[in-house]
């Protein structure tokens, strides 16, 4: 009941919040999220986006980010995203439509760890191909899902002469899901690590098993998840483990798991 009422006083005070604000502040820019740390759009403008839009990184290999590439340019090309609020800008089609996102990454080798540098900068003029540059493969990711968000409409409309600079203030930043007390099937893990990378975090803590069960299938001890599981159907398999782990590599994810072995 509680919880209840703070989240529609919470919902009711960002209503109003946004309700007191100058129709201007409302309607003039596009709300990127998680808010980048520089934002530079001196002067709103938007064109098309080529039919035959691509994105690349030239010379660059690298099995995470090319399964990201194929990601976000599926995601642009079909989302078409309507805005609630449409941005109040100069959009004409004498401008170019844009044609190409060109990738570039300085450091092909850094894992993905605590404190990795996810810094990008994201440049898109209003004439020529957009280019993202970031240190590492997992600071292009976030420069993607920006990129992304900077895309909308039906045909497709791109922000232009366009500057960004953004970096994450905490390196832990994630969500923590307790499969022990309560089994969720591999696709909805699979789903929540999605979500968890569209808001630019960068872990996901998996709490496997605990005194409540003992979904993780361990084929050296199979009895763990066999008499400590709440189910025959309710297991985690090697296998999927490894999906698990390979989808939060491709969305730019490190999965953490917790074992407590035995809980008590």
């Amino acid at each position: 009941m509680f919880l209840h009422f703070f989240n529609s006083i919470l919902i009711i005070s960002i209503v109003l919040a946004v309700l007191s604000l100058p129709i201007s502040a409302v309607e003039s820019s596009i709300q990127v999220w998680p808010k980048p740390r520089t934002f530079s759009w001196p002067q709103p403008q938007a064109t098309l986006l080529s039919s035959t839009f691509s994105i690349s990184a030239p010379n660059q290999t690298h099995i995470h980010l090319s399964s990201a590439i194929k990601r976000y340019l599926n995601l642009i090309q079909t989302e078409n995203h309507i805005p609630l609020v449409p941005p109040i800008l100069n959009f004409t089609t004498s401008t170019p439509p844009l044609q190409t996102l060109l990738v570039f990454v300085s450091d092909l080798t850094a894992p993905l760890h605590h404190n990795v540098n996810e810094s990008y900068t994201l440049t898109i003029p209003t004439r020529g191909p957009a280019n993202l540059t970031a240190e590492t493969v997992w600071g292009a990711m976030r420069g993607l899902e920006t990129f992304s968000q900077l895309v909308w409409g039906d045909p497709l409309r791109v922000a232009v002469g366009l500057y960004i600079w953004d970096a994450p203030l905490f390196g832990h930043r994630g969500v923590m899901l307790d499969t022990s007390r309560n089994y969720y099937p591999v696709e909805d893990i699979l789903r929540t690590i999605g979500a968890v990378s569209v808001n630019k975090m960068n872990v996901f803590h998996w709490h496997i098993t605990d005194s409540h069960s003992f979904p993780l299938l361990v084929p050296s001890e199979p009895d763990l998840a066999a008499k400590g599981s709440y189910g025959p159907d309710m297991l985690y398999t090697p296998d999927d483990v490894n999906k698990i782990v390979q989808f939060g590599l491709d969305h730019g994810v490190r999965i953490i798991p917790e074992i407590d072995s035995p809980g008590q």
